[in-house]
């Protein structure tokens, strides 16, 4: 998935039994309210703490391979949100808080144990930075954000590890202080101007000093007066002075136990805790504190002068357990809030312990040391919470994904049975799970889902939905591999299971047998892997085994045996590799050995160590791509996800696009369902555990826009009617005497009784089957790589049936199960009612527990009991219904007088972090809007046991294929032939998804609901769905209203910086120059054609807005350009709906808000981001900035849509232009347009062109006329120049975009007559040069372009192929269609109103009803084809040609006519109208008046 831009929403099925989660770092967050631990699983779990100091596990996040080694904040800052983890192979990662998303991450050499933040501040500026230390000489220091190294502090003197370190800024200096503490002793100093820098030289330690302590735990300076300093060691902890180091005090630790760390909790209190998870509260001596009068009593005495420090309290657990290891533990002190001092502790168990540190006086203090105690006092925890507290106080438990078959009926034990091993078969939409009893179920992966996720009828019945078990296994099923899903030359038949009776089975799913038994191991089945695709016909058909006794086998699914066992490993296996070309085998164990086979004969080559085992293995990865590593449960998850890439699907809708765009139209069809005919694309489900010993959970990935393709595209969802369909017909074009009602009949009557014969079942053991899987249509099984033939043996199995008669309905079922999921439930009565009885939506058992997923496969998943962390404060929302809602937002008026908040106990997934609430959003909105797009779009038929239903259609098939393609009539049509039920499901898709994009933080309230990031949002402003592309703009432009004018200057504040500057026409986003100064603060583009750039980025340009989550490691460049396109996108959102407009009538005013930096007078930011939008739309295509973009798309966009607020400060003529050039071809994209798949960026930037053309002339149609008529007038005096060369020529958007110039001009002449009436003849110059002179001839202007026709100042005659068009300013244009040239004479002193040929051409009558006057022209026609009356001297005098011209001098007029006159301020301009001119005969004119009546004239 990673390089994609798809939409993936994760719901997560954790089961009845919590993960382990054995904590081995801890740490709390600045704000003390969120404490972070890390476990040796490598997962962090994120526990949220409330003013009560009660615990709630959040989330748990994925993206580490190996143990968590340290925890730090990002930074220093009180409002930071950030915290850096590390683990034990190097890898460190970034990630946010408040919703678990990986903000960075990157893989380092060392390996790091303990971090501490620090900002390096360099004048105005400061930088966080972290410090590590860990299993390397020395300190590391890398960047916060990048998480890139930058420097090292290294030792000169006596280098060592370092085991204990810190950070201080003393008082009075501008320098940091790093103090550290060396294996050996050794004490160290380096001091850290903040000027250091990746560049910089190793920094030397300014002191170097020994002392006795050796591998200390912790060093922490006193916070109270930066003067004492405590250092914790293994046997005893101590307290030095820290400007000499001398030391103070000393307390050693009882017997058995070591100390494991400390600090200070005042200037003379400690608190130190030891391995045993204890914790002692001591108070110093007074010779160790500072403002003391004894403070360096004892220094250059005795150890008898030194006085030992009072113990007074120990914090204990209430229950000590025996743990698997030491737990972690913390201390931090709060400077802020309720909470100040806090020690918190975790343990292998995942038990999670707080404690509120007491504060006791000196008089207490003194009580306390009066009193003889046999036993010191004991403090138990304040809170105490772990994962398996969590699960057990859920109600109901959490459900596992196959639940409802996993319990034994009551007739035997009652016990669950645990899911040990599951995949996912995406051909067939169905789940296959291993057990722990050794058997196989087989179960449709959307049942079970809706089983355990939703209400209805289908929750009570035991053994629902249809399934198969397959018994084989004598003990659990542990790993499970289906080939055919990895490469076809397999049967699609086989499927491979391992258990721990040291078995492997081989499985036929079609006819559920057992085909064979291998038991060549001797430990448990661990892992299974396929070889690659070019390794020799003997090892093809083989499935590679590894047992937990360390041993390799290839077993042959063809021939049923054993082809080669390899047993000698001593070490247990880690990876598995192949070198194909030399027929080996690589066994790489976890001792780092590599051991070499001999594939075809079973002998051992070689066993190689050290480097030569890394040379090989890396030779490996040279030579062929395929290698199988034994991933953890945790790195199996990014494997397989990335795998699960959407780049299939879009090759294949790009070729049927094209395949249609040549005329291939008898394949197309074929192609179409080739492509789109995969519904497993909308949904992928995994697998996962957090330790090895764990039960599995599985993860369902929900694509967003694969769902929207299928709903689309799918040939099996009967055109505008979903749901409603039988698929359990050979043929998609039956005919109607085979869609019987008699079949339909007994097809439901079948399923009835199988529904009831399901229903009195009270055993689920047996196979609950309706009938058989369906091998895959073409499916080769057993066909080789390399084209070589199958063998006639080994044929795939033939004859089966579907698994159940739900197949057909796979889509219908994963857009049922997501929109159930996803759906505000509780918010609105009446729209809940509709959405269950009308759109088929069925309401969760219990809240879901959602994902996120961010950059490099890193996943945040939401823990159970996430809903009930709630304040006390929360009260129920007013009612209100979402239509009311919406017809208040209409009228201007609040939707919620007083201010509502979510119910109390209850926290709904729009309120836990604001990426989770923009991905749920764009995923519900886009979504809801494709059903309804859609005839009669419910889930209704689905939620009633699936009853088929006969199709009712007059339409012939051709039609039929015809909607499945996306070709459907237009929507007038569709709307009026709807029916009132119909219409009423299209009303509640339409109230549904204005409930999530309008009315949720109106009834949710502001308290408690997290708004969509405005970020994301404008990153998918152009994304390459439509759909989601409509639902993120009309989120952001929702967003930007309820924010307010406040919030969008707060938002202009934030992305202004970012915005470059364009005002030279060499500085863009590749420019290699600097930008100037400005008078906004302005952040200098980046130099992307730099030779020193990663070339590596080039691939990552089209991400550079729509992707959230980068394939590549990006650079600080290729961030800088990010943010710059995202600014630009932002202003331009935020300019074109709330800047000024141009007003050329003052007398009408906007009454939208004008938003500061985007008014007529202070229109700085309006310049700039006009004048990047214009540099993105004309800027060559280059490597850094290629031609179809998004932000270039994003760009025509927002120019069409704010071109009114753009034009000062943009050249018109040179955006037009651009725009026609793109919109000149428009053949490549009529299929996107029309097919439902996603729209490839060519097409999308022809699509906006399109548009934002279409806005532009809407918006400003004089503007557009006038420009258009000077560029046509431009391009005619060109073609009249003989230098300009004839292929320039035609290679103008001029020529290559009529078709789309004509299409603007109709557009308005409908929308906007008047305007057009203004610019007549402006307008028809524009229309004759992009008519066909040939067509015009032959047809005339009526039939060429009728819609000019419809104005009276308008007038053709077919006799002489002449146009009289005339203008407001009493001229007329003459047009000759012959040659295109055109002539205009003076004819009146105001508007002319109306104008007519006479039949035979000879005259033309102009009327002007602003002077009352009508006049006669005469026409006299030449030999050559024109027309004069003046002598050919006086032609030659002028200079004007005669080959077939137009001359003034050849039309006179020979009668004037006054009429009667009335008063204009009466009439309108569509009473004008009305004013007609026509010809009775070839000499009398009828002028239909005003007034109705009509008045003859005679020539």
């Amino acid at each position: 998935m990673a390089g994609t831009t798809s939409l993936v929403v994760p719901i997560v099925l954790w089961g009845p039994t919590a993960p382990t989660h054995c904590v081995s770092c801890v740490m709390v967050t600045a704000d003390q309210r969120t404490i972070v631990t890390g476990c040796h699983d490598g997962q962090i779990v994120m526990w949220d703490l409330d003013e009560n100091l009660q615990l709630s596990p959040r989330n748990i996040l994925f993206g580490h391979s190996a143990s968590i080694t340290c925890l730090t904040k990002a930074n220093n800052s009180w409002d930071n949100c950030t915290i850096i983890s590390a683990a034990e192979n190097g890898e460190v990662c970034l990630w946010d808080v408040n919703d678990g998303r990986c903000i960075e991450h990157s893989k380092q050499h060392q390996v790091h144990t303990e971090m501490k933040p620090y900002q390096a501040t360099q004048g105005i500026n400061r930088e966080s930075r972290i410090l590590c230390r860990g299993y390397y000489p020395d300190i590391q220091v890398i960047d916060a954000v990048s998480l890139i190294p930058l420097f090292s502090l290294t030792s000169k003197f006596s280098p060592d590890w370092i085991c204990a370190m810190s950070i201080m800024r003393p008082l009075k200096r501008q320098e940091d202080t790093v103090i550290a503490l060396s294996t050996s002793g050794m004490l160290k100093i380096w001091a850290l101007s903040g000027k250091e820098s990746k560049a910089s030289e190793p920094i030397y330690e300014e002191q170097c000093k020994p002392l006795r302590c050796l591998t200390a735990h912790s060093l922490s300076p006193c916070a109270f007066n930066l003067r004492t300093m405590l250092i914790v060691c293994g046997k005893y902890w101590q307290v030095y002075d820290t400007i000499d180091f001398a030391l103070l005090c000393s307390e050693f630790c009882h017997r058995g136990l070591q100390w494991a760390g400390g600090d200070f909790l005042a200037a003379d209190r400690v608190i130190v805790w030891s391995n045993d998870g204890k914790a002692y509260l001591y108070q110093l001596s007074s010779n160790c504190v500072a403002d003391s009068e004894d403070f360096r009593y004892s220094v250059g005495k005795g150890p008898e002068a030194v006085s030992q420090p009072f113990l007074y309290c120990i914090l204990e657990p209430p229950e000590l357990k025996p743990l698997s290891c030491p737990p972690a533990m913390t201390f931090f002190y709060g400077r802020r809030g309720a909470l100040f001092k806090l020690f918190v502790r975790g343990d292998s168990n995942g038990q999670l312990n707080t404690w509120l540190v007491p504060e006791i006086s000196d008089k207490e203090l003194g009580f306390l040391k009066q009193e003889e105690f046999d036993t010191l006092p004991v403090m138990p925890p304040s809170a105490s919470r772990s994962l398996s507290d969590c699960w057990n106080s859920c109600q109901p438990r959490p459900a596992g994904i196959i639940d409802q078959l996993n319990t034994k009926s009551k007739k035997r034990q009652e016990r669950s049975v645990a899911v040990t091993a599951s995949i996912y078969l995406a051909e067939y939409g169905r789940l296959v799970c291993g057990r722990e009893d050794g058997s196989v179920v087989i179960v449709p992966a959307t049942q079970t889902a809706i089983v355990q996720l939703l209400e209805g009828l289908h929750t009570a019945r035991r053994g629902w939905p249809p399934h198969r078990i397959l018994r084989g296994h004598q003990g659990k099923v542990t790993c499970l591999i289906y080939p055919y899903q990895e490469s076809v030359r397999y049967d699609p038949k086989f499927l491979v299971s391992g258990g721990t009776d040291f078995s492997v089975c081989l499985w036929d799913i079609f006819a559920g047998s057992l085909l064979h038994t291998y038991s060549v191991h001797g430990g448990e089945i661990t892992r299974m892997v396929l070889p690659p695709d070019n390794c020799n016909s003997r090892v093809l058909m083989c499935v590679c085994s590894v047992a937990s006794d360390h041993s390799v086998a290839l077993l042959s699914l063809r021939d049923r045996k054993c082809v080669m066992l390899a047993g000698r490993h001593l070490f247990p296996v880690k990876q598995i590799k192949w070198r194909p070309a030399e027929d080996f085998l690589i066994v790489g164990c976890q001792d780092g050995s590599v051991y070499v086979w001999q594939m075809e004969t079973g002998h051992l080559d070689r066993i190689v160590h050290g480097n030569t085992a890394e040379d090989i293995l890396d030779a490996c990865d040279q030579v062929s791509a395929t290698s199988e590593t034994m991933l953890t449960p945790t790195q199996s998850i990014a494997v397989a996800f990335r795998r699960r890439s959407l780049a299939a699907i879009r090759r294949s809708a790009q070729r049927s696009i094209i395949a249609v765009t040549q005329g291939n139209q008898a394949n197309n069809m074929d192609t179409l369902e080739q492509s789109t005919h995969n519904p497993s694309h909308a949904l992928t489900i995994q697998s996962m555990r957090a330790n090895p010993k764990d039960s599995d959970f599985h993860v369902l990935f929900f694509d967003t826009e694969a769902l929207i393709v299928q709903l689309l595209t799918d040939k099996n969802l009967i055109p505008g009617i979903v749901g409603l369909e039988n698929q359990n017909v050979k043929s998609p074009r039956m005919s109607e005497q085979q869609r019987s009602p008699r079949l339909t009949e007994r097809v439901v009557g079948f399923i009835s009784k199988k529904m009831e014969n399901l229903r009195d079942s009270d055993d689920d053991d047996d196979d609950v089957d309706v009938d058989q899987l369906h091998p895959p249509k073409g499916a080769s099984g057993g066909q080789k790589s390399g084209g070589r033939s199958p063998d006639p043996e080994y044929q795939p199995y033939r004859g089966a049936k579907h698994l159940t008669l739900l197949e057909s309905h796979l889509t219908l079922d994963i857009a049922q199960l997501y929109m159930s999921c996803l759906h505000a439930w509780g918010l609105d009565t009446c729209l809940d009612e509709i959405c269950l009885k009308k759109l088929g939506l069925l309401k969760p058992h219990a809240p879901v527990s959602f994902g996120l997923l961010s950059r490099g496969a890193h996943m945040s998943l939401m823990l159970p009991g996430w809903h009930q962390f709630q304040p006390e404060t929360a009260t129920t929302p007013k009612e209100l219904t979402a239509k009311e809602a919406l017809e208040l937002k209409k009228q201007g008026l609040p939707s919620s007088p007083e201010p509502p908040i979510c119910k109390k106990h209850y926290l709904g997934h729009w309120e836990l972090s604001r990426s989770v609430t923009t991905q749920h959003l764009l995923s519900v909105i886009s979504v809801a809007n494709t059903l309804m797009s859609r005839n009669n779009a419910t889930f209704v038929q689905l939620s009633q046991f699936r009853k088929p239903r006969r199709r009712v259609s007059s339409r012939s098939d051709t039609e039929d294929q015809a909607d499945t393609a996306g070709a459907s009539s237009s929507e007038a049509d569709s709307q009026a032939e709807l029916t009132p039920e119909q219409a009423q499901i299209k009303q509640g898709w339409s109230l549904l998804a204005a409930l999530h994009c309008v009315l949720l933080p109106d009834l949710l309230g502001s308290t408690f609901f997290k708004p969509p990031l405005l970020e994301m949002l404008a990153k998918r402003w152009q994304d390459r769905c439509l759909e989601v592309r409509e639902a993120a703009q009309a989120l952001l432009l929702a967003e930007l209203r309820r924010i307010g004018s406040d919030g969008r200057s707060n938002v202009i504040d934030t992305w202004a910086p970012y915005l470059p500057n364009y005002v030279d026409p060499g500085e863009s986003l590749i420019s290699v120059q600097s930008a100037p100064a400005t008078p906004r603060p302005q952040q200098s583009p980046e130099h992307l054609s730099d030779s020193t750039s990663n070339d590596s980025e080039t691939d990552l340009e089209e991400e550079i807005l729509c992707s959230e989550f980068p394939t590549k490691r990006i650079s600080s460049s290729f961030e800088s350009r990010r943010k710059q396109a995202t600014a630009i996108v932002m202003l331009g959102v935020i300019g074109a709906e709330f800047g000024a407009e141009i007003q050329p009538n003052q007398k009408v005013t906007s009454r939208r808000p004008i938003q500061e930096g985007f008014g007529l007078n202070d229109h700085s930011l309006a310049r700039h981001t006009a004048k990047a939008l214009s540099f993105l739309l004309l800027q060559p295509p280059s490597p850094r900035l290629p031609a179809h973009t998004p932000i270039r798309r994003a760009a025509i966009d927002l120019i069409g849509r704010g071109f009114t607020v753009w034009e000062p400060y943009m050249d018109v003529s040179a955006v037009l232009l651009g725009l026609l050039e793109l919109c000149s071809n428009t053949s490549l994209f009529s299929v996107s347009m029309t097919s439902g798949l996603p729209i490839t960026p060519a097409a999308d930037s022809c699509r906006s062109s399109h548009h934002a053309l279409s806005l532009i002339a809407t918006a400003r149609p004089a503007a557009f006329i006038i420009t258009m008529a000077r560029e046509v007038a431009r391009y005619v005096a060109q073609v009249n120049m003989a230098q300009t060369p004839v292929a320039q020529l035609q290679n103008s958007p001029l020529v290559r975009a009529k078709a789309e110039i004509l299409r603007i001009v109709e557009l308005l002449i409908d929308k906007m007559p008047n305007d057009v009436a203004e610019h007549m003849i402006e307008v028809m110059d524009i229309i004759v040069h992009c008519l066909d002179s040939a067509q015009l001839k032959a047809k005339g202007l009526k039939e060429v372009f009728p819609a000019v026709c419809r104005f009276n100042t308008v007038s053709y005659c077919r006799h002489s192929r002449r146009i009289a068009v005339g203008a407001k300013v009493g001229s007329i244009a003459l047009y000759d269609s012959k040659t295109s040239k055109s002539n205009q004479i003076s004819g009146h002193s105001s508007a002319v109103t109306c104008l007519a040929f006479s039949p035979d051409g000879k005259y033309l009558a102009s009327y002007s009803f602003g002077d009352a006057k009508l006049c006669i022209w005469q026409f006299i026609f030449s030999q050559l084809g024109g027309f004069f009356t003046v002598p050919a001297e006086a032609l030659l005098q002028t200079g004007s040609s005669l080959l077939g011209g137009m001359l003034s001098s050849s039309t006179k007029c020979i009668k004037c006519y006054n009429t009667k006159s009335i008063a204009s301020g009466t009439l309108s301009p569509n009473l004008l109208k009305l004013v007609r001119l026509h010809w009775s005969q070839s000499k009398t004119v009828v002028l239909n008046n005003t007034d109705g009546k009509e008045y003859k004239f005679n020539v």
